[in-house]
């Protein structure tokens, strides 16, 4: 008896030491598995408390695993006050309360149960702030309890950035679509008006003073009419350009020398000689540049500083801008004013788009959807960046003139 028990109790101790040995091999394989992983990815217990923070967290978030493992700080890889993260949200089984902190967007996953994800932007990483898609899910043990869950971490800025370029391209081309059709009948009305005014004009009684103010107020309308006609062709089709290749330079110190009057304003320029020749229309790109120059300068009632810089880049494959890769003038400019805030970012060139406070501008108008027009057809485009209270940057991409080397070479 005293033999069977002393047997017994051996195989449980071999029993329970195989056990451990194999958890423990476990615990390493999931270890190795979250360490390997090329998504900045961490785990967290049932307390909150981290116990896994893997090489890519360290390098997004710049905080090393030896200061967050078994502490309850894993909110500062993204935010500067605490928060929950949202997989802090999953152990709690508060997904209800998520609209708190996240959007209304946060959602189950689709492929996984007690999965969820959602897309944030969080200014605080990076210069201009990043979007992350959030994903985390519940991990549970062999009983079906609740010990844990892991979120993982993805930078989705310029995916983001493409798609609301996308976006802006197509609704630009349906705006445009429409708008040139009627641009066109209205412009064949609007000069029978005009005809026919001036042939009032030539009839009407010397005497008569109150037809005569009339027919004139009528025709300035009518003119008035006219030109808002020739810009919605411009918003549709980008005009009736006539490029040839030449410099942005002396268009960039025409525009800055038409506003140094304004005594208020210091002017910060960075211009380059040597840029790259563009293949433009001097007289459309000198609007667009006088456009975003006194757009800045409206947003600086009480005066600031304007930033106007010009340089040579090239753009590659994969780019935020859905530019065609190649050699480009980009020029920026940078105003100090009020800024506008992240929500109008994206709306920021539709036509006659007023945001809630448009720090001292007059009304946006057609005026930065025809910039938009007008680089989209000369195969460039317009980007925006700004933060609330810091001021709004411009930033013009022109397509420049091919590589000569490389030009010859594909001659020869």
């Amino acid at each position: 008896m005293e033999f069977l028990l002393a047997f017994l109790l051996c195989i449980a101790l071999v029993y329970f030491m195989y056990s451990a040995w194999e958890w423990k091999r476990r615990e390493q394989m999931l270890r190795r598995i979250i360490q390997a992983s090329p998504l900045p990815t961490f785990v967290i217990r049932k307390d909150h408390r981290v116990l896994y923070w893997n090489a890519a967290m360290e390098k997004l978030s710049g905080i090393k695993a030896e200061a967050v493992i078994g502490t309850d700080q894993q909110w500062r890889a993204f935010y500067r006050e605490q928060r929950p993260c949202v997989a802090d949200l999953i152990v709690d089984g508060g997904i209800d309360t998520a609209p708190q902190w996240y959007s209304e967007k946060l959602r189950k996953a689709r492929l996984v149960d007690e999965a969820i994800e959602d897309v944030v932007f969080i200014p605080e990483i990076g210069d201009r702030g990043k979007w992350f898609r959030f994903t985390a899910a519940a991990i549970r043990d062999s009983r079906g309890e609740m010990f844990g869950a892991v979120e993982t971490t993805e930078d989705v800025t310029e995916e983001k950035q493409a798609i609301e370029e996308l976006i802006r391209i197509k609704k630009h081309e349906s705006l445009g679509d429409f708008a040139g059709g009627v641009a066109k009948d209205f412009d064949s009305l609007m000069s029978a008006v005009l005809r026919n005014i001036f042939l009032a004009k030539l009839v009407a009684s010397d005497e008569d003073k109150m037809m005569e103010e009339g027919l004139a107020t009528a025709e300035r309308a009518g003119l008035q009419a006219k030109e808002l006609a020739h810009q919605l062709i411009t918003f549709a089709k980008g005009g009736y350009s006539q490029r040839k290749m030449e410099s942005v330079v002396p268009l960039l110190r025409e525009a800055i020398e038409c506003y140094k009057s304004r005594s208020d304003i210091r002017w910060n320029i960075s211009i380059p000689e040597d840029i790259w020749p563009v293949e433009m229309d001097s007289m459309q790109i000198r609007q667009v540049i006088e456009n975003i120059v006194n757009n800045g300068l409206q947003a600086m009632p009480e005066g600031g500083t304007m930033d106007i810089g010009a340089e040579c880049v090239t753009i590659g494959e994969k780019n935020p801008l859905s530019l065609r890769p190649g050699r480009y003038v980009k020029i920026s400019i940078k105003d100090g004013g009020a800024g506008v805030r992240k929500e109008d970012l994206s709306r920021v060139f539709d036509p006659y788009f007023k945001a809630k406070t448009t720090g001292g501008r007059k009304g946006l108008g057609l005026g930065l959807s025809i910039c938009y027009s007008i680089l989209k057809h000369h195969n460039g485009t317009i980007a925006v960046e700004s933060e609330w209270g810091q001021g709004t940057t411009f930033s013009l991409f022109l397509p420049a003139e091919a590589d000569p080397s490389q030009k010859a070479h594909s001659d020869s």
